[in-house]
């Protein structure tokens, strides 16, 4: 018995081991930002927005941002990871959109639904997740695009609302001249 419970012990620390180095491996390849004249991607650093502090509603600014170089017509893609909780009677959402710095307004069409929590009093739970913005925009001059999200509670309150990015998903923006 000594035997087996040495060996299931080696293994569990072998995958650990594994495990820790491809977690550092990640940490150390993934470049925050890498942009160019005619195309490039940044990351939400690791970590997370924090949605709670703010009032329902309300676009929040993440600092993920690419600049737009020069005049052109740019495709705009991005994976926002969000996670919505809550230990009661909840219908709530988180939502992202593109923000054109420059101009001061959204991206026409580029609102997205992140992710939906509805739990009823009484019945069954249900839970929607949408990711990916992709939106096209022709710009004049050089043009910075941000990410907002916002958390919009109809019935009860969420316990965590945040975008996050981290070795499990990424939150992304990129763009590519057309």
């Amino acid at each position: 018995m000594q035997s087996v419970r040495t060996r299931s012990a080696a293994v569990v620390a072998a995958l650990l081991l594994c495990l820790a180095a491809v977690l550092a491996t990640q940490s150390h390849t993934t470049p925050a930002a890498a942009q160019g004249p005619d195309g490039g991607v940044a990351h939400l650093q690791q970590g997370n927005v924090n949605l709670q502090p703010t009032a329902s509603g309300t676009w929040v600014n993440t600092s993920l941002r690419v600049t737009l170089p020069r005049p052109g017509t740019y495709l705009l893609d991005a994976d926002v990871r969000g996670r919505i909780a809550a230990d009661d009677r909840l219908l709530a959402s988180i939502q992202a959109r593109l923000w054109n710095v420059t101009e001061n307004e959204a991206v026409p069409l580029s609102e997205r639904l992140v992710t939906h929590m509805n739990i009823p009093a009484l019945g069954i739970v249900a839970k929607q997740s949408t990711a990916p913005i992709s939106e096209r925009i022709t710009v004049t001059e050089e043009t910075t695009i941000r990410l907002q999200v916002r958390r919009v509670n109809s019935v009860g309150e969420t316990i965590r609302a945040d975008i996050f990015s981290d070795g499990s998903g990424r939150t992304a923006l990129r763009y590519q001249r057309v």
